[in-house]
């Protein structure tokens, strides 16, 4: 696939090569200083230096900040904010996965409005926004390049938070997810095919997200198996940055729902990474809206899965053909269960009360009351072992 733009949102440059544009697209935003953020392994790993010495070559002395760890946690986006203030930049560059480009659009918030800590700004859409961010997807998943969601994980409590910042430039390009290794290509692969699905089926959904979100998930469906198996396929790796690109705009229409609310409240509570606990909550998502919301909805992920069905197929057996189909395809990619990772029902369960919480349920169909979240996360739990 050919360079190329998109998304009425956040512009998103597409495409093998695209990340080699980083030091010019930068200067076009008339960024003067810039600071990149990411992990200390992508450097180690010469991943992030491709954008480093891309930045150089532009005549730029990055200011390097290698701190980013799964979750985003609330003290690394304020060290990120100190050494921004420090540093006197005026635009990231953000590297890495969802957590490194969440972190960097919290230390957007936090020097855009004057302060010291993300904990002050839980609940901000930062308008007036003082850096201008690029975000450079490692992963195929999480969307969160095109995104303005940051889910930043509180040190003191483990809640995940959702403030927002919107990114000015996406670049996705698929040579930097080469070298993720099969479990995270299998996971986050499962976060792109959960965003897209659980869009369709929010109660927010719209002909947009039918469209857009079911070409996700035909992509994923056909296309993540090929990546776990083939780490060096080239198209199946395109295909995925692509899928997890629609992914991201979908959700920013119509949010996700249940399974994310899963994720989010499991993940800040035994520190799982974002994509794993998607991909548990995944089947169950579907099983839930299927029974609980609108059928039009649950149809068009079933046949964007590639299920058969007819219109005398029961909700509850569509529910069930739809779990089935999420539950051989994460059996195929290798995805652990929660029992296989450690975890028991009651682990499960007791998590139920932050679930209701969750920014993303409500998206949910249903009444989604404590009663139907039990009841989503034993299903969670006992279908897939």
């Amino acid at each position: 696939m050919k360079v190329s733009y998109w998304n009425r949102f956040c512009p998103t440059l597409f495409g093998t090569g695209a990340v080699e544009l980083v030091g010019e697209k930068v200067k076009e935003l008339g960024v003067k200083k810039v600071m990149v953020v990411t992990e200390n392994d992508l450097i180690r790993f010469n991943v992030a230096t491709k954008v480093i010495d891309n930045l150089k070559a532009a005549g730029f002395d990055p200011v390097i900040f290698d701190k980013c760890k799964a979750d985003a946690p609330s003290n690394i986006c304020n060290d990120g904010a100190k050494l921004a203030y420090e540093s006197g930049i005026d635009g990231i560059v953000a590297v890495g996965g969802g957590s490194s480009l969440d972190t960097a659009k919290a230390i957007g918030i936090i020097v855009s409005m004057g302060g010291t800590r993300i904990e002050d700004y839980y609940t901000t859409s930062c308008k007036e926004r003082k850096l201008k961010l690029v975000c450079i997807s490692t992963t195929a998943g999480t969307g969160s390049e095109n995104s303005q969601y940051a889910v930043i994980g509180d040190e003191k409590t483990g809640v995940k938070m959702v403030p927002e910042y919107s990114p000015d430039l996406a670049l996705v390009d698929p040579v930097m997810t080469y070298t993720l290794p099969k479990s995270q290509t299998a996971a986050t692969g499962m976060d792109a095919l959960a965003h897209c699905a659980e869009a369709i089926t929010s109660k927010n959904w719209n002909p947009y997200v039918y469209e857009i979100g079911s070409i996700g998930i035909r992509t994923v469906m056909k296309y993540l198996p090929i990546a776990v198996k083939d780490p060096a396929n080239e198209e199946a790796r395109e295909k995925m940055a692509f899928a997890a690109n629609l992914g991201g705009l979908v959700i920013l229409e119509s949010g996700c729902q249940m399974g994310h609310a899963f994720s989010q409240s499991f993940g800040g509570k035994y520190h799982v990474a974002h994509g794993l606990g998607c991909a548990w909550g995944f089947p169950g998502s579907m099983v839930y809206a299927a029974k609980y919301g609108d059928r039009e909805s649950a149809e068009v992920v079933a046949k964007a899965m590639g299920i058969e069905f007819t219109d005398a197929t029961t909700s509850d057996d569509l529910a069930k053909m739809m779990g089935d189909k999420a539950i051989a395809l994460m059996k195929e990619i290798g995805i652990p269960s929660l029992k296989e990772s450690g975890y028991s029902l009651e682990d499960a369960l007791s998590i139920a009360g932050v679930m209701e919480k969750d920014a993303a349920i409500a998206n949910a169909p249903g009444e989604h009351n404590l009663d139907q979240i039990k009841e989503y996360i034993e299903y969670t739990f006992n279908a897939y072992q």
